[in-house]
């Protein structure tokens, strides 16, 4: 064999070695394509969950906030009615306290002033009640015989300027009396 053969052989040898690179090549630059297939067919799912939350961001702007606001509001009012009537049942249990039912000068003398306006303040809140001045002061209700009677306060409820009294009767809370001010007017 002479040099031209031996040239023609080398360079056959060399393009069949080209050609089986390139072979390998495509075989692993298509096996790289369908793992990318697959970790973007994951990504498929997604889609859907961009259109459900799509919806929802639609919906949300179809809420009714005012009804949303009435929602709450009623809410409120049936948690101060409850709290309401939880302090109504615990101040009718200390009342009536005892073994006879009735309420001793021993046990009397456990309430304080601030105590007595604590719970007065505590029931006044429960009723909407805010911004609440006592008039009487917590020494002065200490002193109240067999701790009965008015209490003077002062309060405000929706925006209005409420004057009245609270009414104890042996150390607890027996009535509210508030009277707002535009209800003086004809």
């Amino acid at each position: 064999m002479d040099l031209l053969d031996w040239t023609a052989l080398g360079l056959g040898v060399g393009l069949l070695a080209l050609l089986g690179a390139l072979v390998a090549l495509l075989v692993r630059v298509q096996l790289r394509l369908a793992r990318m297939e697959q970790s973007l067919s994951a990504l498929g799912a997604l889609e859907s969950t961009a259109r459900s939350v799509e919806k929802l961001a639609a919906r949300e702007t179809e809420l009714d906030l005012r009804r949303l606001e009435h929602v709450l509001i009623d809410l409120r009012d049936g948690q101060r009615r409850t709290e309401d009537r939880l302090l109504s049942l615990l101040e009718n249990g200390r009342a009536v306290g005892g073994q006879s039912g009735a309420i001793t000068g021993a046990q009397l003398s456990g309430f304080s002033g601030p105590e007595l306006q604590e719970r007065i303040l505590t029931r006044l809140l429960a009723l909407g009640y805010e911004r609440i001045v006592f008039i009487t002061s917590a020494p002065e209700i200490g002193a109240l015989p067999n701790l009965e009677g008015p209490v003077l306060v002062e309060a405000r409820r929706d925006g209005v300027a409420c004057k009245g009294r609270v009414i104890l009767r042996a150390g607890s809370i027996h009535d509210v009396q508030m009277q707002s001010a535009y209800s003086a007017f004809p």
